[in-house]
């Protein structure tokens, strides 16, 4: 295993943060202090973002979710809500289908269960060759601002900063991983736990016909749409988002 680097926070009920690609657990800092008065709240960077060593590579996202496992055997950690923003949500799914008794709900923030579309598996190789050709940094600098509905939103410089600090390898590594994900639909309709969808009305990545479809049909999943928002919502809406989190987790 990999030493992951983490943040705890308060007591009560575990509640664990996975952020997405290609940030670390920075960008949930403020968003989590309304959790932290009830709940025992764990941050972490994945691995080979922030200050968690990487994977080698190619790894994929059954790696990256191992390794989180194991750090939650090793806390003997149980009963845990886990939300996972975007690339969060992949690693998420995958923890859930190797141990899903470990978890009591997962919440897919900005994410989806579905594979990588042909088109955007095509896309993802682009990145890759772009990452070889002009590194990490002249990646993440650009991929940033078209994940806010708002391109002049205040909190996309912050973004960009957490963005910039991955390296090519994590990148390139991830980006891989990500587009030979399986379609986890069916990890959903097993776990017969509560689900949550939230998803922007204007996030260019994941449209909100394709999370109605997913949540009709799992049993137990549930969306909530964020009007005028992308794909960061706990950016562009923290409070909207922060409610319905709550109110999910307050109906387990």
């Amino acid at each position: 295993m990999v030493p992951l680097f983490a943040k705890e926070y308060g007591a009560g009920k575990t509640l664990l943060f996975i952020h997405g690609f290609p940030m670390h657990q920075q960008v949930w800092e403020d968003f989590i202090l309304p959790f932290v008065k009830n709940y025992h709240v764990i941050t972490l960077d994945l691995p080979g973002f922030g200050k968690s060593p990487g994977l080698q590579s190619p790894f994929s996202l059954d790696d990256v979710a191992d390794q989180i496992l194991t750090f939650i055997d090793e806390k003997e950690l149980h009963d845990i809500a886990v939300i996972g923003h975007s690339l969060g949500g992949y690693v998420a799914l995958a923890m859930i289908a190797k141990e899903p008794d470990a978890f009591s709900s997962i919440c897919l923030f900005h994410s989806t269960a579905l594979a990588d579309s042909r088109e955007k598996k095509e896309s993802r190789n682009k990145v890759i060759e772009f990452v070889e050709k002009n590194g990490s940094e002249a990646f993440t600098t650009n991929f940033i601002a078209p994940l806010f509905a708002d391109a002049n939103n205040a909190s996309i410089e912050h973004v960009k900063d957490i963005a910039k600090q991955s390296s090519a390898e994590a990148v390139m590594g991830y980006t891989l991983a990500m587009r030979d994900r399986t379609d986890k639909r069916d990890v959903l309709r097993d776990f017969q736990k509560p689900s949550l969808f939230i998803v922007g009305n204007r996030d260019q990545g994941i449209p909100v016909e394709s999370i109605h479809q997913q949540v009709v049909a799992c049993n137990f999943s549930e969306m909530h749409i964020l009007d005028q928002v992308g794909h960061m919502g706990m950016y562009e809406n923290p409070g909207e988002s922060a409610i319905e989190i709550m109110a999910f987790l307050a109906k387990i």
